[in-house]
């Protein structure tokens, strides 16, 4: 009997139909990676489309979707999934409540299976992560901002100065750098507002800081660690992105790494801050030398899977993950942020044709695994606490991680 063609669906925030004097062109927000994904799925003998909460009409039981045709992708009807990979990068409140009613929805037609799964905000993931023994020692401190007051006590305590970041911010938008100037007393700010310009300040007076800093925050939940010196040889800031995938078995394996680099002076290293990318191993060792670099790569690599395993023992099942790292200039990792949409872009900039391969490969694979391995019934968890769980049939909104069925 001929194996059944697996239907994965890429769920978007949105698509905007771009009108050309020949066509509609569809833009996206991620148009080489699902023409990738759409290209290795085909090879793999897997129908793979893209779809926004928008293409899914209710009442008619049917769904509307983006397939690359012709090295185009054409909008048609396409089937419902058996698995849905979900890369929504919201911009407005109503995508998240769009996207969750229709995922929602689309359960109570024809069961499906999310891919990977969603890590809460920044805080919870510390806080799983620090019960470890071993991955507490990479962890820096992260607490809650609570008051302004806070921070100035911190800028006191911590020398080298206090970061700010979003509990739930991304691509550096929102960081910045207080800190103490030492002969002064000022306070000296640095950091890149919300459209991810970067910006300096300093204040003399703690109250007018105080001021600033209550409309720069404006209600955003905000996180507060001491300032690490994450810098090469350059004076540009510098963090290591790896990407960790689940194989066709379920095994969760390394599928490349990168060095993502700022600009001089820069506080924050993200490609969408203007920064490049670099193979890790070259920029490794030529600050800390060859064999220190290997050691730390492969330290790294040890501390990627044991997180990889303590996320999904708290909050469901996942199929990659990014894990950001520093190294400050003793040669010590520090384990920054972990992300359940990691990009790759990093790998095609460093031509690491490998990694760039197997991200894309994986996830099919694995898609293609769980498609054939778990029934339609399954058992989720709500990623908020890890511990109460739904069926499929439940009427609440359908929550994003599916706890894995390993046989």
């Amino acid at each position: 009997m001929q194996n059944r063609k697996v239907k994965l669906a890429i769920l978007v925030a949105s698509i905007n139909d771009n009108a050309s004097e020949h066509a509609f062109i569809p833009v996206m927000p991620e148009p080489s990676f699902y023409r990738a994904l759409s290209i290795a799925g085909e090879q793999l003998g897997m129908d793979v489309y893209v779809v926004t909460a928008e293409d899914f009409q209710q009442h008619t039981e049917s769904l509307v979707g983006y397939r690359l045709e012709n090295e185009h992708f054409a909008k048609q009807n396409v089937p419902f999934p058996d698995i849905i990979y979900d890369r929504c990068f919201f911009t407005q409140a109503n995508q998240r409540i769009n996207c969750r009613r229709m995922l929602s929805s689309l359960a109570q037609v024809k069961p499906y299976q999310l891919l990977n799964g969603k890590l809460p905000g920044k805080l919870d993931v510390y806080e799983a992560l620090k019960e470890d023994r071993m991955l507490s020692r990479h962890l820096p401190l992260t607490l809650p901002m609570q008051r302004t007051q806070q921070l100035l006590e911190l800028a006191d305590r911590f020398r080298g100065g206090i970061i700010l970041k979003p509990s739930s911010g991304m691509q550096g938008r929102g960081i910045i750098l207080v800190k103490r100037s030492p002969f002064e007393q000022s306070l000296l700010i640095k950091g890149r507002n919300r459209r991810n310009h970067s910006f300096s300040l300093s204040f003399k007076e703690d109250l007018a800081f105080e001021r600033w800093i209550h409309r720069f925050i404006s209600g955003t939940s905000y996180l507060i660690q001491p300032y690490l010196e994450l810098s090469g040889n350059d004076n540009k800031p510098f963090d290591l992105r790896v990407l960790i995938q689940k194989d066709e078995k379920s095994r969760w394996s390394i599928s490349g790494a990168a060095v993502r680099t700022g600009q001089a002076g820069s506080l924050t290293s993200n490609l969408h801050g203007g920064g490049g990318a670099v193979p890790a191993a070259k920029l490794l060792s030529a600050k800390f030398g060859e064999s220190k670099s290997e050691r730390l790569l492969e330290m790294i690599h040890t501390i990627s899977k044991q997180t990889a395993e303590r996320l999904e023992s708290k909050f469901g099942r996942f199929a990659e993950l990014g894990l950001d790292y520093g190294i400050d200039q003793s040669g010590r990792i520090w384990l920054l942020e972990a992300n359940s949409k990691p990009g790759r872009s990093s790998f095609r900039i460093i031509s690491d044709h490998e990694a760039e391969r197997l991200s894309i490969e994986r996830p099919l694979l694995y898609a293609r695994m769980l498609s054939r391995r778990l029934s339609p019934s399954f058992v989720a968890n709500e990623f908020a606490n890890g511990r109460r769980h739904h069926s499929s049939s439940d009427n609440q909104l359908r929550p994003f991680n599916v706890q894995e069925v390993h046989r």
